[in-house]
């Protein structure tokens, strides 16, 4: 268990324990005789000095143990990539070919895009978007015919309070200038960076007052924007805006300025937007009930019937190859309810076949919907139909959008169509984006350009009648 050795060169005189336990506790002393003269030298190896030799020395057996086999030579730590995604790393040795490695989260596997390579000597697993839902216990393991080594790392507390100001030390060095962004809700302002996400420390300030989100100033984001949105805005919410995000470190500000020329421009836009939406969603339009094709036999009865709305109740006509549709003894039109139409034919001939539309519009604009009809006669096979390409029937007299809806309280449509302004501070930018207005103000992306046409959110065979024009 023991053996003695002295080195003449070097004057060491040592002692070694193979295998030190707790029986080895006590007071060692070496004697030094060279016939001459006596020396002696004692260690006390005793009580706390005992119990940090003994730890160490356990721990000690265990790496060479643990190092015979395949192993981390450095255990799970985390970094984060310039645009913010987080990785678990490790460094891994003694490895061979047929080593595996796993991760876990929680003893439930994580089988990444990429296998690992611990023939590369290093592992990685990335956790992209990282936010509160990827706080947890992770673990790494390696194992073949040699042995088994395992790593855990806990992202909690201080580890998760680390990787977020990483990401908020990223996100804000990324972070571009406050940009305004009108809807019809109100005046939105965005910063865009590599990544945000709502456990980043960030403040949003007007006139160097911390602001609080609530219904009139709203405070959200996506993983590519900080957003606040100021709803119905009023002279009041002129001024000086800005945002802070802070990295523990260093915060990171952008300002914006509200006032003059810029709010009067962005509160214009608004109302635009507003009356805009508010027609989107109160125009006529056919909720559904038709179909594109039909194909029936002579002597038969047709009945092309829908579902139509509009607030007001709107104006219903139909078409046959672009010209109006009386109604007569063969075809009779009716409108119940303002609220569904039919066109109806009775016993059809081959001279019924054609393609109907319907056009359905109230003050704040309609739609088309087109229906291709093909009769065939007895005994002869069913017809291939053909679908008719859309072409609008000429509408009546365009109506006028008002300078303002009458409702205090704009509905917001589920899909508005109405390109609005982005501008930067403090003069407005002339390049149109489009914008989204749900009941929670949805980001637009970085760099949307405005539609071709204008659709209503409806099948692709429904042509929007023509828009009234703004006054």
């Amino acid at each position: 268990d023991q053996k003695i050795s002295h080195d003449v060169a070097s004057g060491v005189i040592q002692m070694t324990v193979d295998h030190f336990t707790r029986a080895n506790e006590g007071t060692y002393t070496v004697q030094i005789n060279d016939g001459k003269a006596k020396t002696q030298s004692s260690l006390v190896l005793v009580g706390d000095a005992f119990k940090a030799a003994l730890k160490e020395a356990e721990f000690q057996r265990k790496e060479h143990i643990r190092k015979q086999g395949p192993h981390f030579s450095d255990y799970l730590d985390f970094t984060v990539s310039e645009d913010c995604t987080v990785m678990l790393t490790c460094k891994v040795a003694n490895v061979k070919k047929d080593t595996s490695f796993h991760w876990y989260k929680e003893d439930d596997e994580i089988v990444p895009e990429s296998p690992p390579n611990v023939m590369s000597g290093a592992c990685a697993l990335p956790l992209p978007l990282f936010s509160r839902k990827d706080q947890g216990v992770y673990k790494a393991v390696l194992s073949d015919d040699k042995g088994k080594d395992t790593s855990v790392f806990d992202i909690s507390g201080q580890v998760f309070d680390d990787i977020i100001n990483a990401i908020a030390r990223n996100a804000g060095a990324s972070a571009s200038e406050l940009v305004m962004q009108c809807t019809p809700e109100g005046i939105r302002l965005q910063c865009y960076m590599n990544y945000y996400t709502e456990e980043m420390k960030t403040v949003w300030k007007h006139k160097e007052s911390k602001i609080a989100s609530s219904e009139k100033m709203r405070i959200g984001g996506t993983a590519e924007m900080a957003w606040m949105q100021i709803c119905d805005p009023s002279d009041k919410e002129k001024g000086h805006y800005a945002i802070e995000i802070s990295d523990g470190v260093t915060t990171h500000t952008r300002t914006f300025d509200l006032s003059g020329q810029a709010y009067t421009d962005a509160y214009e836009e608004y109302l635009r937007l507003k009356a805009a939406a508010f027609a989107e969603k109160n125009r006529g339009r056919v909720v559904g009930g038709l179909p594109d094709v039909v194909t029936i036999m002579e002597d038969k009865s047709l009945s092309l019937t829908c579902t139509v709305w509009g607030e007001p109740t709107p104006e219903v006509t139909w078409f046959k190859n672009e010209q109006e549709v009386a109604s007569n003894e063969h075809t009779r039109v009716t409108f119940d309810g303002g609220k569904f139409a039919s066109l109806v034919i009775n016993k059809v001939t081959t001279d019924d076949s054609g393609k109907y539309s319907i056009n359905v519009r109230n003050k704040y604009g309609g739609e088309f919907v087109e229906i291709t009809v093909s009769v065939y006669r007895h005994g002869e096979p069913i017809p291939e139909p053909k679908l008719g390409q859309p072409k609008t029937a000429t509408p009546a007299a365009q109506p006028v959008l008002p300078k303002s809806p009458a409702p205090s309280k704009t509905p917001t449509p589920s899909k508005p169509q109405t390109p609005a302004q982005s501008m930067k501070s403090p003069t407005p930018a002339s390049t149109p984006t489009s914008t989204p207005a749900p009941k929670s103000p949805t980001p637009a992306p970085k760099s949307p350009t405005p539609p071709r046409s204008v659709k209503s959110p409806t099948p692709p065979r429904f042509m929007k009648s023509p828009t009234p024009p703004r006054k």
